[in-house]
């Protein structure tokens, strides 16, 4: 049995760090989604989670036997990107939230 590749797990984070992005701002936007999380698992954010724990480990697994790239560097750069991008546009939502206009 191989073991899951870099790729795998690239993708997988780059999921993730999405899923979690969306699914925060989809959660402040309908209360009803927030309420549907709520109701799922006791709090939004332990919904959030598990799903995020899941998604995590479908991704890496359905990628992860594809046959890594040369370019393993490319990829972390990838992921770090991801990362920053999906932060700032968490943060940029919650500071405009925070203005009055979103």
């Amino acid at each position: 049995m191989r073991m899951i590749g870099i790729k795998g797990y690239a993708y997988a984070v780059h999921a993730v760090v999405w899923f979690v992005v969306l699914s925060t701002v989809a959660a402040e936007l309908s209360p009803a989604f927030k309420a549907l999380l709520a109701g799922a698992l006791g709090h939004h954010w332990i919904a959030k989670s598990d799903i995020a724990v899941v998604l995590f480990i479908v991704t890496a697994l359905f990628f992860g036997r594809k046959n890594d790239p040369k370019d393993v560097p490319g990829l972390v750069r990838g992921v770090l990107l991801s990362v920053i991008a999906g932060s700032v546009a968490i943060f940029g939502f919650y500071l405009l939230h925070y203005l009055g206009l979103a």
